[in-house]
């Protein structure tokens, strides 16, 4: 989501040959609103000062006939990493119209007709501006649109039908894809298909009416939408939904939407219990619909069993009247992606379905983007966490407060303790108070062993909601932790009155086992858990805090205590466990020690961490030969929050050698390799969405070669490259 247009906040850089034009165009531009506006009469001058500056915003011609031109440019765009945040529009002459295809496909985002005055030319950016925002600053969407109003131009129908099948592809939920859609399959002669289309839209939202009566107006004069019959396509990509309401009518309704809008297979239910039993016994579903009081198993408790059984990702509405003041912490908390309020209209009930699903993929709301980034960073997706949080970060209608506890969960993530227990309190100071702010302190303080000021945080965001279960666990092992069994107990007690049958709550009841020397305890609770794997990442990170601490014998003390409980028909986990063990002696220096654990590691064939025990027995082996110690890289174990994180910790590695000509030569490939790979498509507007078919002499000519283009590290602009030839074209 491009935000910086919306706040103007880029550095903008206009090319062309024309003195005069270049002045007319940083004029309008900063009329709209862009301060930072500079000028160079053609690309090679543009590359250079790209080489050093941060350009946001190119807009240049094409020049077709030269080396430097605007294909060149793309093809960097989408292959230097520095250039990602690159966007580009071109000025084109009518005879440049046919090259634009190719121009889409290497990630242009608009293209605005030559020659132009003043006031024709405030009209069209701010027609840009406009149309940007109506695509809530989204470079594919807004890209589509020029791309869509040049294939009907040029004529090219059948391009443009791949095309916006292939854009669907990536904007399932998108009702207003669907009716760029039917144009092309009008166009193409497939009528029935897009009568199939409007007719469906038709039905699911009233809204569109006036779009479709156009479209059938100039693209099927004469043909009877209220003909179609049959199963319609389904619009919003989702293959499965539960719909949980006591109420007939209700359930119903929700389900007849869903099937308008082509939902594969819906399952409802009247009761929590048997929702619950219908996710543990298959996947988990796209979308789930609830009412938040239901018989049996309530609301709350039936979205935790939910979670309990993988369902932490499934966008939620809740479909309810009977959401009391006090029980608002609880919904944020639980990660509700939407609430709607009964009675409701069919249409009411329709926005919301398409928003949440919308919002799930493509978040762009403050409350979407959070539960969104908390969710990837509890599956461990940081890559796709962050790209959410640079948008995040950057919004400047977001609250400094806000930022600051999104910088403490990324920190929490990775590991860094100290660092997500600062930005929480600062997050505090600018916002005050929440319970999620409560909660990373918590979580934090457990892992910096100040047990006292983390029951406090959860004590407090208890208060705030009592139902959470998860929560409540927590306080009762910090009580455990404390050795004051007999609170934990009682806290346990309590929360097995809210829920029996929580697997959390047995997993609790285990960790407390295992913190008292109850092996044995813990072993019969541990062969009922679905996922004992929670347990011993528990005890694991448990110990490697004692270890930080500087407690390393009561951590291999816990460790031990650790493997004692692991049932007999799991070796694979004990397995890692010995491994970790292995760890905490090379930390106390007793590699003998160390050496032994990683043989019992071995014995366990399937232990995920065989070949990482085999070469860390090779490198305490050759310690102990030359009577040296091992030192090791301060990095996770190999089983921390997760069975599958095998992060592990290896052997402290020499610093790098100083990198020759060729070296570096090798990595800036590489690094252009790994910018296409990791690139996903709708990221840089149409690049990786559209790919043109059309065959063009003139575009393979603008192909021909490479230009240079070495980034540099950002200098003093006195000093750049780029500033000299900047200030001596003017703007």
């Amino acid at each position: 989501m491009d935000i910086f247009f919306r706040d103007r906040d880029v550095k903008v850089l206009v090319v062309d040959p024309s003195g005069a034009s270049r002045t007319l165009l940083s004029e309008v531009i900063r009329s709209l609103g862009f301060a930072d506006v500079n000028g160079v009469p053609n690309l090679k001058d543009a590359l250079s000062v790209m080489e050093v500056e941060k350009v946001r915003w190119l807009i240049t011609p094409v020049f077709p006939d030269q080396h430097e031109n605007l294909l060149q440019v793309l093809n960097l765009y989408t292959s230097v990493p520095e250039l990602h945040q690159l966007r580009v529009s071109a000025l084109v002459e009518e005879t440049e119209m046919d090259l634009l295809p190719a121009c889409f496909e290497r990630g242009l985002l608009s293209y605005h007709k030559k020659p132009f005055t003043k006031d024709s030319l405030i009209n069209e950016l701010k027609d840009f501006l406009q149309r940007y925002e109506k695509f809530n600053w989204r470079s594919s969407q807004m890209a589509g649109s020029y791309l869509r109003q040049n294939l009907l131009y040029l004529g090219l129908y059948d391009e443009l039908l791949a095309f916006e099948r292939q854009l669907l592809k990536f904007s399932p939920a998108d009702l207003g894809q669907y009716l760029n859609l039917a144009v092309p399959l009008a166009k193409t002669g497939k009528l029935d298909e897009a009568k199939a289309i409007l007719s469906q839209l038709k039905k699911i939202d009233n809204s569109l009416d006036a779009s479709i009566k156009q479209i059938c107006a100039t693209y099927l004069p004469g043909e009877d939408l209220s003909s179609v019959s049959g199963v319609g396509m389904n619009m919003l990509g989702l293959k499965t939904a539960i719909v949980l309401d006591s109420d007939t009518s209700i359930r119903t309704e929700i389900q007849a939407a869903l099937q308008e809008m082509g939902v594969e297979n819906i399952h409802a239910f009247e009761d929590g219990i048997s929702a619950h039993e219908h996710i543990k016994q298959h996947n988990n579903p796209d979308l789930i619909l609830q009412e938040w009081r239901v018989p049996k198993l309530t609301g709350p408790l039936f979205l935790q069993r939910a979670q309990e059984e993988g369902a932490k990702a499934t966008p939620v509405i809740l479909v309810s009247s009977l959401v009391q003041k006090e029980d608002i912490p609880f919904v944020r908390e639980m990660g509700i992606a939407h609430t709607l309020q009964k009675p409701f209209q069919r249409k009411e009930l329709v926005q919301s379905i398409i928003w949440t699903v919308q919002q799930d993929r493509q978040p762009t709301e403050q409350s979407s983007m959070e539960r969104k980034m908390r969710q990837l960073l509890q599956e461990r997706h940081f890559d796709e966490a962050a790209k959410i949080k640079e948008r995040y970060i950057s919004d400047a209608t977001i609250n400094v407060g806000a930022k600051e506890l999104i910088e403490a969960e990324f920190a929490y993530a990775f590991g860094d303790n100290e660092k997500a227990r600062d930005f929480g309190i600062e997050a505090i100071k600018h916002a005050g108070e929440s319970i999620f702010i409560l909660n990373l302190l918590g979580k934090a303080l457990i892992n910096l062993r100040e047990f006292e000021t983390a029951l406090k945080c959860f004590q407090k965001a208890q208060t705030l909601a009592p139902l959470n279960l998860e929560r409540l666990c927590q306080i009762a092992e910090i009580h455990s932790e404390l050795g004051d069994t007999s609170k934990a107990n009682e806290i346990l007690e309590e929360a097995k009155d809210i829920d029996p049958d929580s697997q959390r709550v047995k997993e609790a009841e285990a960790k407390a086992a295992i913190n008292n020397g109850e092996t044995g305890v813990a072993k019969k609770i541990m062969a009922q858990l679905k996922a004992m794997e929670n347990v011993v990442a528990y005890m694991n990170n448990r110990s490697v805090a004692m270890a930080r601490c500087g407690m390393i014998n009561e951590g291999i003390e816990g460790y031990n205590k650790t493997l004692e409980a692991i049932p007999d028909e799991r070796p694979d986990i004990k397995g890692i466990v010995h491994y970790n063990i292995a760890f905490a002696y090379i930390r106390a220096s007793k590699l003998p020690e160390a050496k032994a654990q990683l043989e019992q590691a071995l014995q366990h064939k399937t232990t995920k961490v065989l070949a990482k025990s085999e070469g860390l027995l090779k490198r305490v082996n050759h310690a102990i030969e030359k009577g040296t110690q091992l030192n090791i890289a301060k990095n996770d174990h190999a089983l921390t929050r997760t069975l599958g994180d095998l992060n592990a910790q290896t052997p402290a590695a020499s610093a790098p050698a100083e990198k020759s000509a060729v070296d570096e030569a090798k990595e800036m490939a590489k690094s252009k390799v790994l910018a296409i790979v990791d690139s996903k498509p709708g990221e840089m507007a149409c690049h990786m969405v559209y790919k043109s078919s059309l065959q063009n002499t003139r575009t393979a000519k603008m192909l021909e070669g490479q230009v240079r283009f070495n980034p540099r590290k950002a200098i003093e602009r006195a000093e750049s490259m780029g500033a000299d030839r900047l200030a001596a074209s003017g703007s």
